[in-house]
């Protein structure tokens, strides 16, 4: 059974649900920073689930432990946003380092934002890698297969974050560990349902991936770059900061949900354990 952090109270697991879905951000790099300066903070309100650099890529402790009170004051899901060791580039280059090498990377920063964490009395439910590591999860099963040895060897119950594609279903068999499937709102996906890395900077405008949630939440479905239909195994949706429209589509989002349910707390709410 997947644990639950005792700070997520954002639903009441009693109260019937259509559909339990995760809605996911960034929340503490610098480059988004400005992305939830005063009022654009309440984006906060609207998610289930962020994800907080590990002072590693991107981070200062200091900070990043007032990210985290922020984050549980709004009752948010907390996770680490784990990446390649190159603060230079803030993690969206990839590195070429052994497997060794990363296998001991991640660990450290898993092991240090948990310190962090659990300074403010709190524990976090997920790990998502960001930039170029989170490619590889698209590219490299070698290297994904080592990202979530790291993540299960480190806490078994842990929950991964990683992007649909055949190698993150070949990873999750292998280490038969929990992998929550993602998807990326606003991005274009091939006929596969994979992620398209040459196009990772080009979004769909925020009504169109307000339809790419409505079809997601009502079939389970996502439409191709070809025009194609196909069934994906969502559980969780990532919500850039950066997003063109992303306080409007939160918004609708939660009145598509009821509420998004973060990814430990819907595993418990939909086996009936809660």
């Amino acid at each position: 059974m997947a644990k639950i952090s005792e700070t997520v109270r954002k639903v009441v697991l009693s109260q019937k649900l259509n559909r339990y879905i995760d809605l996911n951000t960034d929340f503490g790099q610098s480059a988004d920073r400005s992305f939830f300066e005063g009022k654009e903070r309440s984006l906060l309100h609207y998610v289930s689930s962020v994800n907080i650099p590990c002072c590693v890529h991107d981070g200062d402790p200091a900070q990043v432990i007032k990210d985290i009170q922020m984050a549980k004051l709004n009752n948010c899901a907390i996770g680490a946003h784990i990446a390649y060791p190159d603060p230079k580039h803030f993690g969206y280059e990839p590195m070429e380092i052994s497997n060794d090498e990363l296998y001991a990377w991640i660990l450290l920063q898993l092991g240090a934002f948990s310190s962090l964490c659990k300074s403010n009395k709190i524990d976090f439910d997920h790990v998502r890698p960001h930039g170029a590591l989170y490619a590889k999860f698209i590219t490299d099963e070698n290297v994904a297969y080592t990202v979530a040895k790291a993540i299960h060897d480190f806490d078994p119950w842990m929950i991964l974050i990683a992007p649909v594609s055949p190698i993150t279903t070949r990873v999750q068999e292998r280490l038969e560990m929990q992998i929550a499937e993602e998807l990326y709102l606003g991005k274009k996906v091939s006929s596969e349902g994979v992620l398209l890395l040459d196009r990772f900077q080009d979004n769909l405008h925020p009504q169109g991936v307000i339809e790419q949630v409505k079809q997601l939440v009502s079939d389970s479905s996502v439409t191709t770059i070809d025009g194609k239909t196909i069934k994906v195994n969502c559980k969780t949706m990532h919500l850039s900061p950066k997003l063109q429209g992303n306080m409007m589509i939160a918004e609708r989002i939660n009145a598509m949900l009821g509420q998004p349910v973060s990814l430990a707390l819907s595993a418990a709410g939909s086996s009936g354990w809660a």
